[in-house]
């Protein structure tokens, strides 16, 4: 999605502020339809969302003081990584 969005031309501290949002609108519309669902494990899910909304805090406050060519090398490291990995497992 960050990529999506840098492309589109916004600046990698816009695109990764946007892409925050939406993905918020995304997991807020999962906690909607999941609710309803009687195979949830609430406890589990409370932490897990927990763990979410402190990394989507410190991830914003990294933003602020993070160079945004530090942050371009990242993400493109995760993905190149990610990439390889599930390629070999699969």
């Amino acid at each position: 999605m960050l990529a999506s969005l840098t492309m589109a031309g916004l600046a990698v501290r816009n695109a990764a502020a946007s892409k925050n949002i939406l993905a918020g609108v995304m997991n807020a519309s999962a906690v909607v339809i999941f609710a309803f669902s009687k195979d949830i494990r609430w406890t589990e899910a409370a932490i897990t969302a927990a763990g979410a909304s402190l990394d989507g805090w410190i991830g914003a406050m990294m933003l602020k003081t993070v160079e945004a060519r530090l942050i371009r090398i990242a993400v493109t490291a995760i993905g190149a990584l990610l990439t390889v990995g599930l390629f070999l497992k699969g």
